[in-house]
């Protein structure tokens, strides 16, 4: 045990190391204005070049030094929460080689290198969720998996198209003929990896994976690689103005469909990754409002609070003996004071309130929203997933923190440990100045905004209005009675898993068993082995009877020959 800690203590240390170098490299290329290039190359074919290439830019530096101050941040906190485990020395190698694909894609330009990146996190993804090793964890990580393998799909086949260009360096791309289809196929990939609607089933399973991994992969790993994608590609995105439209469709439905599923789940896990998903439909939304910048700076804002919602969470399912369903958990607050601080600092922050790292990208996106002409419906389910985000959160606070006393009493409950403590004061740090220190690295891509004074004031009306509604209804021990829409909202997340999973599975199923059955047990065995064998078969056994037939003929004449001698 004591080798494990010692090696999650050198994993921390090395990214911590790693992040505060990349932050110098960010404010150096910030401060001067450029970038930095490698490029090897690895083979070309004519005119085609194959080249494995890295970039060193304001946005890769930024976001490497997050995700590796996020990722010192688990491995510190998973010292702790999984020392009774035998395979943890296991679990942090595996950890860091998710956080080194994360890395992979962040710092490549090229669409055929980034594949070792985006499937990197594909597969050690797969590996992380069936880490306990039981039917459950296998059903979430195939689940996990064959959703994300839809997007690698999709990116193979836009590499295909793009040969015509001659290179894949996205900052060296130009228009052509076929640019709309493969901006829609890298829209598509981006939509499974950040799982939006219809691909939004696998990230509720993926809980299935430890909560140190939960909380790397909802922060600012796997979820976010999607948004990244199209953030990265958005100048071409940008010549395609009619994917705007289904982008904004799309994250609309997800941030309403994870609300509304939120507020029906008991699972602590599930609810804090359904508001995982609530706020990748808002990144995508602000995509779709054509403001790439504003969505890196709620993309880091929200690594920060959704980090210490998961480490709090990890902390309170490890102290109350692994229970994560809020209906067995209550007062929270009088055990667990710090964590219940924290826990409640970043709830805050998910829901927006004043001067928090999550208000200076979310109200600027709302004011976005709200300054452009987009029709009443999608302004009005907008505004829902709004106030849903303050519905669940308001209701995890008060089932979990807020609740009295548990009838069945835990022992040995406490917030002295150094190794818990330690990541959550780090990340309450960035939940509570995160915003507006990033609001000045963003500040030059901001640009004025003229909206009406009760434009302004209506974000603030609708958090205190949802505030208040939430705690008249949870505050009564709200419960839900009307199992079929329990059922569909909790258990079957608008039957998603059934029409995205199932379907496609049984339907790729019958082709495959079809071409079992024509091609590799049908006419392609006909031609191939069995049919050689069979032909061999036919023709040695007429070379022996000819053989056999001609040895006779030679015996007779030799007979008769010796006969007349």
């Amino acid at each position: 045990m004591k080798s494990n800690v010692k090696l999650g203590s050198i994993y921390s240390g090395f990214l911590f190391m790693w992040s505060l170098l990349m932050l110098l490299v960010f404010m150096f290329m910030s401060l001067n204005n450029f970038c930095f290039i490698m490029s090897w190359e690895v083979f070309s074919c004519m005119s085609l070049f194959v080249e494995f290439e890295m970039i060193f830019d304001w946005v890769s530096c930024s976001f490497s030094s997050l995700v590796c101050l996020i990722s010192g941040c688990v491995s510190i906190f998973s010292n702790s929460y999984m020392k009774d485990d035998i395979n943890s020395s296991r679990f942090m190698n595996i950890l860091m080689l998710f956080v080194l694909s994360m890395n992979f894609l962040i710092f490549i330009p090229s669409l055929v290198s980034l594949m070792l990146g985006w499937d990197g996190l594909g597969l050690v993804s797969f590996i992380l969720v069936i880490y306990y090793q039981n039917s459950k964890s296998l059903s979430a990580g195939m689940l996990t998996v064959l959703m994300n393998r839809i997007g690698d799909c999709f990116i193979l086949v836009s590499i295909s198209m793009m040969v015509s260009l001659g290179h894949w360096n996205l900052l060296c791309m130009w228009e052509f003929n076929m640019l709309s289809v493969v901006m829609f196929f890298l829209v598509v990939a981006g939509m499974t990896k950040s799982a939006q609607i219809p691909f939004s089933s696998w990230l509720p399973a993926a809980m299935a994976a430890p909560t140190p991994v939960s909380a790397l992969v909802h922060s600012s790993t796997l979820v976010t690689a999607g948004i990244f994608l199209i953030i990265r590609f958005y100048p071409l995105l940008e010549k395609c103005e009619g994917l705007f439209s289904f982008m904004m469709y799309v994250a609309v439905m997800t941030t309403v469909m994870s609300g509304i599923c939120a507020i029906y789940e008991y699972d602590m896990k599930k609810i804090i990754a359904l508001s995982t998903l609530s706020q990748l439909g808002v990144m995508m939304f602000s995509l779709s409002l054509m403001m790439p910048m504003l969505t890196l700076f709620h993309l880091y804002t929200h690594a920060m609070f959704k980090a210490l919602l998961f480490v709090c969470s990890g902390h309170i399912i490890y102290s109350y003996s692994g229970n994560q369903d809020i209906r067995c958990i209550s007062g929270v607050s009088s055990k667990l004071p710090f964590t219940s601080m924290c826990m409640s600092i970043a709830n805050m922050a998910l829901c927006g309130f004043p001067f928090l790292s999550g208000f200076y990208s979310k109200d600027m996106i709302i004011e976005k929203m709200l300054e452009s002409n987009m029709n009443i419906v999608m302004l009005l389910l907008s505004l829902l997933g709004i106030c849903l985000t303050m519905f669940y959160s308001m209701r995890l606070s008060i089932k979990l923190i807020w609740s009295g006393e548990m009838k069945n009493k835990y022992s040995d409950i406490n917030d002295d440990d150094i190794n818990m403590i330690i990541p959550m004061f780090v990340l309450v740090m960035g939940a509570l100045f995160s915003g507006i220190m990033f609001q000045y690295i963003f500040m030059q891509f901001n640009k004025e905004m003229f909206l009406p004074y009760y434009y302004k004031v209506l974000v603030m009306m609708l958090i205190v209005i949802s505030l208040l509604v939430s705690m008249v209804l949870w505050g009564n021990n709200m419960n839900f009675k009307n199992y079929n829409f329990f059922n569909f909202f909790n258990m079957e997340m608008w039957f998603l898993s059934l029409l995205m999973g199932y379907p496609m599975l049984n339907v790729v199923k019958s082709i495959s068993n079809s071409n079992l059955k024509l091609v590799d047990m049908g006419w392609f065995e006909e031609i191939g082995g069995q049919g050689m064998f069979n032909l061999n078969s036919i023709i040695f056994k007429m070379v022996e009877h000819w053989m056999l037939l001609l040895v006779n003929i030679y015996m007779l004449v030799m007979l008769i020959c010796i006969i007349f001698v």
